[in-house]
C-alpha cells in the first residue's frame, strides 16, 4: 500500500532537506503525483510502506558480561585527575582579574 506524503512531510520523515527531496524528484528518484488542491498544483511523493522498515533503527546488541568490566578505581583517578587540572585553571582564572 502507497501513502501520499507532501514534500516538506518526506523530507522530515527521511531527515532530509527540501531542496534535496526537490532534486531526487526532479531526477527521477522519487515517484511523484500532482494533485489540484483549491486552484494550486500540490505534488506529492508515493511513499510505499515498505520504505518505512528501511529507516528504523536495528536493535542494538547486548555486550556480554566480559567486554563490560570497567576499572572504576582507575576511571575514577582519571577523572580526578582531570578535575584538578582543571580546578587550578580555573584558581589561576579568578586570581588575575
Amino acid at each position: 500500500m502507497e501513502e501520499l506524503l507532501t514534500i516538506q512531510k518526506y523530507a522530515s520523515l527521511y531527515r532530509l532537506s527540501t531542496h534535496t527531496v526537490i532534486k531526487k524528484t526532479m531526477n527521477g528518484e522519487l515517484q511523484t503525483v500532482v494533485k489540484e488542491e483549491n486552484g494550486k498544483e500540490v505534488t506529492y511523493i508515493l511513499n510505499p510502506k515498505t520504505q518505512k522498515s528501511a529507516i528504523e533503527v536495528p536493535p542494538v546488541e547486548k555486550a556480554s558480561d566480559e567486554e563490560c568490566t570497567i576499572d572504576y578505581q582507575k576511571a575514577y583517578e582519571d577523572l580526578n585527575k582531570e578535575y584538578l587540572i582543571l580546578k587550578t585553571k580555573y584558581d589561576k582564572l579568578l586570581q588575575h582579574q
